[in-house]
């Protein structure tokens, strides 16, 4: 119980300082939103990249990658 009156005063404190301070809120939020995209990209960018990594010769051919057993013919 203790949390949830604490969660609610933070809200309305923020929600009270966001009102007050409404265009120091906008001119933060015109460095924010550009900068969380930068980030994502960069690491949407090394996944991509991460992926690419992988050899072609680690891959089997239908597209998993290999764990350079061979497989025995069933029958």
């Amino acid at each position: 119980m203790k949390h949830i009156i604490i969660g609610l005063i933070a809200i309305t404190l923020g929600l009270w300082g966001i009102v007050v301070n409404w265009y120091q809120f906008v001119d933060l939020l015109w460095v924010l939103i550009p900068m969380v995209v930068l980030v994502g990209g960069i690491v949407a960018l090394l996944a991509g990249i991460s992926n690419f990594s992988d050899s072609p010769s680690k891959i089997a051919s239908n597209g998993q990658k290999s764990t350079g057993k061979m497989e025995e013919p069933i029958g």
